[in-house]
């Protein structure tokens, strides 16, 4: 790292502490017009976007292809409280995602999904299935050689993602061929009284939260698993991932991989990518090439 990114970084981190240890749609803006002008996003070797993986409007897809083969296909599920998100909002966040994905050698598969609350539990889940299906079905055109495919979710997508790795019904019947998931400052367990969004994807019967809570169905997997929390992340949500990691390491008898970025928020740790401010860039290389 030069002296000049250095610099950068300690100014990006003065900025995301002096956020705090919240997230409203006032830290989401504040963090992306941090991460904005940072970014590189030199378009991938071939992107294609809007692909249909179902017959609902939000049941589209954007795939990001790195010049020559890949390593792997990364499925990446965005956040945004339930009732908000997008694959690709405003042409930089979350296309830096792809982008970054490509630039280091994967071949990235960014998906929208249904939101509540027209759609709510488990509706989420369904669609992971749905675009693992359009994956499986289009693997040799997303990878010439044999690649495998991590399910990566952050936020209300980790949620989804957690429910599709661990609830076999909320998921439809899940297939097995994912070879890791990577589950980031995700929301798992629902408990009264439930903020607006987790409300509308979960309901307002308080009786079904616990079986409708992906931390609920923790249970021996064989994929690798991997877990990510932010310092800044509100202590809500934080409490979830440690929560979580708690049912995974006495269901697994092992602990999961587990990341805690320091000096991130809710928000940045997906935003940075492709920025100078590369630990959370660095870490999720780190866990895919172990693969």
């Amino acid at each position: 790292m030069s002296i000049g990114q250095s610099e950068a970084v300690v100014s990006i981190v003065r900025q995301l502490r002096a956020l705090g240890a919240k997230f409203d749609p006032e830290v989401l803006a504040a963090t992306r017009h941090i991460y904005r002008p940072l970014l590189v996003l030199a378009p991938a070797a071939l992107e294609r976007h809007d692909v249909a993986y179902g017959d609902h409007p939000r049941h589209k897809l954007d795939v990001y292809h790195p010049a020559g083969d890949c390593r792997a296909i990364v499925v990446n599920v965005h956040g945004g409280g339930f009732v908000a998100g997008d694959k690709n909002a405003d042409d930089v966040f979350n296309c830096n995602i792809g982008r970054w994905l490509a630039a280091h050698g994967y071949a990235a598969v960014l998906p929208n999904y249904r939101l509540a609350p027209g759609h709510g539990w488990p509706a989420g889940a369904e669609d992971v299935q749905s675009v693992l299906r359009w994956v499986q079905s289009h693997r040799a055109d997303l990878a010439p050689s044999p690649r495998p495919i991590v399910l990566w979710g952050q936020s209300a997508g980790a949620c989804h993602v957690a429910s599709w790795l661990f609830d076999p019904v909320a998921a439809d019947g899940r297939m097995s061929d994912v070879a890791a998931v990577m589950l980031l400052s995700g929301f798992y367990s629902a408990t009264s009284p439930l903020a607006s969004g987790p409300r509308a994807y979960f309901g307002d019967d308080a009786s079904r939260y616990s079986q409708r809570s992906p931390i609920t169905h923790v249970r021996h997997v064989d994929v690798p698993i991997w877990l990510g929390v932010a310092e800044l992340d509100p202590a809500p949500i934080a409490e979830q991932t440690y929560a979580l990691a708690g049912a995974m390491t006495a269901a697994l008898a092992r602990s999961p991989d587990f990341h805690f970025f320091r000096g991130h928020n809710h928000a940045s740790t997906v935003q940075s990518l492709g920025s100078p401010h590369e630990d959370a860039g660095s870490e999720i290389l780190r866990f895919l090439g172990t693969l």
